[in-house]
């Protein structure tokens, strides 16, 4: 919560131990002030200052009330029961302090408050001798709460501003959870109409030569490898690692951020970003240096990325910061901006409005509402939004009493985090898969794709597709080397068919081959060396079992003569396992690759003179894969 807010909260903390304004001593303000200050200083540094939310007005509300029913219970006694219940004032404190109680016990904390209310009124409920008590003595609750008051006055100011600030901000949380989980059974439609998805049959065709192959940890990798002598001051921002569209491409980037506080006081500019191929593995990282951005995440002062945010949005719930590149090359920070909304109990309530773009070399930070935001931004809406959407989808379209009981329509997402996908129409969006919320189920239920640009859901159902947490374990048992392992297989519309495609990487994490693998069948995956020959060899696998999809849109033909043939030869990496072999031709001056897998009958028969026509998808490494070869000169024989 704010820091001011606390001097209101120590003045309320000392009129109950029954100080009073005008009794309060000179050095309680003092030591207000000081605290106040120096909780200040530290949220200045750290940059956090959450936003004011209606839980947080209640809890203020409810304190003042019942700090001045307490007060008043400790200045006056009361005879008998009936005198009681004829003090209004007293009743509406009563029923506010139950209220507080009933809030509580919807959480965790709540459990605790109410043992150290049971055990604070403890002595007072332990039996006495019968009699009647000294006329100096008060005794029941009203004793119990006189002598608490004298305890708190001997401890001194400097002790209850203490005590105070911790009950403060444990009774803060709360409240909040509870006010969460009374909005779960309140607005329960509300919250899962929040989530606006659109229904779909299947998944949309992609453009296959584009898919993200190297996964965000595999770029993690690749990009800190790269930075070498930069390394002892710098280091890759983990936070700013985004998956964006750069010159045409698909690429990781990420800033240069300090790796210290004391780097940032003597450097005080980061030289630059990296960043690397997403869909080539064979591609290397490239550092862009020589600039000097200013506006990072470990900077100090007025340079902190997430200062800079809340001085320009201090009434928005402010989200991911994604590191991202426009097209001349120039890095800039694009952060989700949320709003509060009505949400599940333990979900994070907030609806997308918009973005902000922040210069990290000038710091100018502009806002864009949602769907406004320049053309080159890729990322949006943040994984954490996109996963609690899912999450809220999921809960149970079949009502309150459903998503309690028989669980109708209940899913729930497969992993904890979503994952980096091309979306149909060339976009970049999170792809969240859907299982049943019965333990050790590995089918999927659906499959939900979530734009990152306009927050646009689509949900697609399924029966009798695995999930890709299966297809990670056949694909596990497919490989020939046991070092290499899956990534996580993500599902597409592959030449007219759903597959799934997974990198296999090393024990570094380093991609060394790709998987299709078809989720309807127990057929082996196809593994290759790269997505295009994969992709060549699931075409054939589709052809085979009588499966016919169109074409990809973008395969092209050559028609022209064999320069020259050579052969390479391609382990995966372990000793004794099996070798492949792949055959390149000259065409024209540019190389191909083809394998057995292609055309048993004509590749190696090929030889420099022959005339072949070729098909292939571009930019699906290098040398391009082939999907098809024609020998004309052997068929004219």
């Amino acid at each position: 919560m704010y820091v001011y807010l606390l001097a209101p909260i120590f003045l309320m903390l000392a009129m109950i131990v029954g100080w009073g304004p005008r009794r309060l001593p000179t050095r309680a303000f003092l030591y207000m002030l000081g605290i106040v200050v120096v909780l200040g200083i530290l949220e200045y540094f750290t940059g956090y200052f959450p936003a004011i939310t209606w839980p947080f007005v209640l809890y203020m509300v409810l304190l003042a009330v019942i700090i001045r029913g307490i007060r008043i219970l400790m200045e006056r006694s009361f005879a008998s029961f009936s005198n009681f219940t004829r003090n209004r004032t007293l009743m509406y404190i009563v029923i506010a302090i139950v209220v507080l109680l009933a809030l509580s016990v919807f959480g965790f904390g709540g459990i605790i408050t109410l043992g150290f209310i049971v055990l604070s009124i403890y002595p007072s409920l332990r039996r006495r001798p019968r009699g009647p008590h000294p006329l100096s003595e008060v005794g029941g609750v009203a004793g119990t709460l006189e002598t608490l008051r004298k305890s708190l006055n001997r401890l001194g100011p400097i002790a209850v501003l203490i005590i105070g600030t911790g009950i403060a901000l444990i009774a803060t949380s709360i409240v909040s959870g509870a006010a969460t989980g009374i909005a779960a059974a309140t607005t329960y439609g509300e919250q899962v109409a929040l989530v606006k998805a659109t229904p779909t049959t299947t998944l949309p065709a992609i453009q296959l030569s584009d898919v993200p192959i190297v996964e965000r940890d595999n770029a993690a990798i690749v990009l800190s490898n790269a930075i070498g002598s930069l390394g002892p001051q710098f280091h890759v921002s983990m936070s700013g690692l985004s998956l964006v569209r750069y010159q045409g491409q698909l690429v990781w980037t990420a800033p240069l951020d300090y790796n210290n506080g004391l780097i940032w006081l003597t450097r005080h500019v980061s030289p630059g970003y990296v960043w690397t191929s997403a869909s080539n593995p064979s591609a290397k990282p490239v550092m862009v240096l020589n600039q000097s951005y200013q506006i990072l995440p470990q900077a100090g002062f007025s340079y902190n990325l997430s200062r800079v945010l809340y001085q320009h949005f201090p009434t928005l719930i402010i989200g991911t910061s994604d590191w991202e590149l426009d097209p001349t090359g120039h890095g800039y920070w694009v952060t989700s901006l949320y709003s509060p909304a009505p949400g599940l109990a333990g979900l994070v309530t907030r609806v997308i409005v918009g973005s902000a773009l922040t210069d990290p070399t000038t710091g100018s930070t502009v806002y864009y509402a949602l769907n406004k935001q320049p053309a080159w931004v890729s990322q949006v809406v943040g994984p954490n939004f996109a996963q609690n959407e899912a999450q809220r989808y999921g809960w149970d379209r079949g009502g309150f009493i459903a998503s309690t009981f028989t669980h109708q329509l209940a899913t729930q997402p497969v992993h904890q985090t979503p994952y980096n996908v091309l979306l149909g129409n060339g976009a970049l969006g999170w792809e969240i898969p859907l299982t049943s919320p019965n333990a050790g189920d590995n089918s999927l239920s659906g499959l939900m794709l979530i734009n990152a640009e306009t927050n646009a859901v689509t949900y697609t159902p399924f029966t009798g597709i695995q999930n890709d947490l299966a297809i990670s374990q056949r694909i596990d048992g497919a490989t020939l080397n046991s070092t290499l392992s899956s990534g996580r297989a993500l599902l597409y519309n592959i030449s007219g068919a759903l597959g799934y495609v997974a990198p296999v990487v090393n024990q570094s994490g380093i991609v060394q081959q790709v998987a299709v693998v078809d989720p309807k069948n127990v057929s082996q995956p196809i593994i290759a060396s790269s997505l295009g020959d994969a992709v060549g060899q699931w075409q054939s696998y589709l052809a085979g079992a009588g499966i016919s999809g169109p074409a990809p849109t973008s395969e092209k033909t050559v028609t022209g003569t064999i320069e020259r043939v050579a052969t390479l030869l391609e382990s995966s990496g372990a000793s004794g396992a099996a070798v492949k072999e792949y055959w390149l031709f000259l065409i024209h001056g540019v190389a191909y690759r083809a394998s057995l897998s292609v055309n048993p009958n004509v590749v190696p028969f090929i030889k420099p003179g022959d005339r072949v026509t070729i098909t292939f998808l571009p930019g699906n490494g290098t040398p391009t894969t082939l999907d098809t070869i024609k020998d004309l000169s052997l068929q004219s024989k």
